[in-house]
């Protein structure tokens, strides 16, 4: 289809395009691996050099654990040879009438072309935690480590009357849960448990208010102590926090829990990671870290010098996203699903890691990577993988007049979009969140789907209007090669195999490029090469991202749409001391808010740093406006916090620069 008497031929346009931009910039070398929006949440664009085992699935769920969903592995040091202590539970992790959480041992003496099933790690025989007359009956997750000729082991466990409420909060009836320790003279056991235990939960008072569950633990040996890494849950306010405790024995006593990483600080520290097991290598500690969001495609790396572990301060982030990708296989289906992945170094310098997954029939599954150590990125491509609920890849850039041109391998539904305006927030602040109805709007889109195509707009309110459509001359090919011109007027050509496909002009006053993908869809990029008007802006946090990333009470914010927001949808505090957070990474900001003779003032803190208090007060109601901005910061990531300080405030949302 060609529209003659308005457009230019895809070859004028071109060489237009060639003659009017810069150079441009492909994308899909991992170069740019940080122009990528990266979020827990929204997606994450990987270029990680992990290589899946052909040899996967090693395990897989059945009846009665149908989710054996977390695992440590570990490289013995005697007899060389490798272990998987994994996880086991019931589907929907079900506890009581006789479902039961265990650990399973597997053992391979080929470093990992085969395993050996080996049994169950802990005996049958009725074991009891001091100052409990109730049986110890889960004990499902576990890690160990070889010193002085021993086997030292932490462990997950629970007593038989335990239920998911009392995990949380014992409440006095007698259940036990925490962390406990055993030894053996071989890894594959028989380890002698310990009635004194590394944590009780029953006894700890609820830290920050609401941290209080302790579990997935890691044991770590130090030059003059021992550590343990574990995480604690704060129920209803979703967040994780990974905490240490030491003990100058590994069987203890040991200290009070010190919070080491959590979304409670000021700063940057994205939300919903989940934690286990850590893993030591040249000095440092490492930590992986899995997000919890629905689409299940973010993870960071954690780390800290070994000796320091202890202080809060020595802990970063090593790898803000791009660390891992899922592969468009059945026992992969989910993505990472469970704690994260389970890793060693081993003596080929190779990072060796077990990763749970579950399959397209819900079991899951236990499997095997690895990638060169000093080798985090592959050189060209990521991949773009979503399970459960849709992923995104956004350049942090917005562009007006561009061209694309892109080669992709699709496996499922992927859509190329541009002109993207809307404001990125979650669809709930809790675990499985994903994008609000309200971030699927505002942009335009180029939809390929098995051999068919689809071009259109979304409007404000998310309605769709279809541009045209039709079908690939083949069926889908192993890589589709796109090109998508459009200039600062809106007028748009696509062309899909090197054919012009359509034609026209599209609203829109330029935004984000980069690709949707729906649920259980797997995209891989080799080629990204974006040229054109880029944009100082563009990128948009809404006022769930800010009350999600900050781990507060959801009752301490009440969401509203009206028009005084920017983008129509907002949120005003309720309680007093109410705190928002927005985690980002650019060079400046602007926060977007409407004032009126309801609201207070809020203090803002930037990495910790006080900006003074910000007045929401006047005396007619104003629309959304930029009501706090900063521009040319000196760090690259950043955190926002906004704090009520007197009376309610609006959250409305952030522009970020750079």
């Amino acid at each position: 289809m060609f529209f003659n008497r308005i457009f230019l031929t895809m070859a004028a346009i071109s060489m237009l395009l060639n003659a009017a931009y810069a150079a441009g910039q492909d994308y899909a070398l991992s170069s740019h691996v940080n122009d990528w929006l990266h979020h827990s949440i929204y997606g994450d664009p990987s270029f990680d050099a992990f290589t899946h085992s052909k040899g996967n699935p090693i395990h897989t769920g059945a009846p009665p654990h149908e989710w054996p969903v977390n695992c440590f592995c570990f490289e013995d040091p005697v007899s060389n040879n490798w272990y998987l202590y994994i996880g086991l539970y019931a589907q929907f992790y079900t506890i009581g009438d006789g479902k039961t959480m265990e650990c399973l041992l597997y053992r391979s003496s080929d470093k990992g072309q085969s395993w050996e099933k080996i049994g169950p790690v802990f005996s049958p025989e009725p074991f009891y935690v001091n100052n409990s007359s109730a049986v110890v009956e889960h004990a499902p997750d576990v890690s160990v480590v070889y010193a002085d000729g021993k086997y030292h082991m932490v462990y997950d466990f629970a007593t038989a009357n335990t239920t998911w409420d009392t995990y949380a909060d014992p409440k006095g009836g007698g259940a036990e849960s925490g962390v406990a320790y055993a030894v053996a003279d071989k890894p594959e056991g028989p380890f002698t448990r310990s009635p004194e235990l590394v944590y009780r939960v029953s006894t700890q008072q609820a830290l920050l208010g609401k941290y209080r569950r302790g579990y997935a633990a890691t044991l770590v040996k130090r030059e003059k102590d021992w550590m343990v890494l574990f995480m604690m849950d704060s129920n209803i306010h979703y967040s994780w926090g990974l905490f240490g405790v030491t003990a100058p024995k590994p069987e203890g006593p040991y200290s009070a829990p010190v919070p080491l990483k959590l979304v409670e600080g000021d700063d940057y520290y994205p939300p919903l990671l989940e934690y286990f097991p850590a893993f030591v290598h040249e000095g440092y500690v490492y930590s992986p870290a899995t997000s919890v969001a629905l689409n299940r495609n973010y993870q960071a790396m954690l780390k800290a010098p070994l000796e320091e572990a202890m202080n809060p301060d020595a802990w970063e982030i090593s790898q803000d996203g791009s660390v891992w990708h899922s592969d468009a296989v059945s026992n992969e289906y989910y993505g990472i699903w469970g704690q994260t992945f389970s890793g060693f170094v081993d003596g080929d310098t190779m990072l060796q890691v077990m990763y749970p997954s579950r399959n397209a029939e819900g079991m899951g599954t236990i499997n095997w990577a690895s990638r060169p150590w000093g080798q985090l990125h592959r050189e060209n491509g990521f991949a773009l993988t979503a399970s459960q609920g849709p992923s995104t890849a956004l350049l942090k850039q917005g562009f007006t007049a561009f061209r694309l041109d892109a080669e992709l391998q699709i496996s499922g539904e992927c859509a190329v979009i541009w002109d993207y305006a809307a404001a990125l927030e979650p669809d709930k602040l809790s675990s499985d969140a994903s994008l609000h109805h309200a971030s699927l709007t505002r942009y335009s889109a180029l939809s390929i789907k098995e051999a068919q195509w689809s071009i259109g707009q979304y409007d404000a309110q998310g309605a769709y209007a279809q541009q045209a459509a039709g079908s690939l001359s083949d069926a889908l090919p192993s890589t589709v090669k796109i090109e998508i011109n459009r200039d600062d007027e809106g007028a748009v050509q696509v062309a899909i195999g090197g054919e012009e496909v359509w034609s026209g002009s599209m609203n829109g006053a330029g935004g984000l490029v980069g690709l949707l993908a729906p649920a259980h869809s797997n995209i891989t990029a080799t080629r990204f090469n974006v040229e054109g008007d880029r944009m100082n802006g563009g990128l948009w946090l809404g006022a769930g991202d800010a009350i999600l990333a900050a781990g507060d009470v959801p009752d301490k914010w009440e969401m509203a749409e009206n028009a005084a927001f920017r983008f129509g949808r907002g949120a005003v505090s309720l309680l007093p001391n109410s705190r928002a957070k927005w985690n980002f990474v650019g060079t400046g900001f602007a926060v977007n808010a409407p004032s009126g003779p309801e609201y207070g003032k809020a203090r803002a803190f930037l990495n910790g740093e006080d900006l003074g208090a910000v007045d929401f007060y006047s005396e007619q109601a104003q629309p959304s406006h930029v009501i706090l901005e900063r521009k040319h910061l000196k760090n690259d990531k950043n955190a926002l916090v906004l704090k009520d300080i007197q009376g309610r405030i609006p959250l409305d949302c952030i522009e970020i620069y750079g």
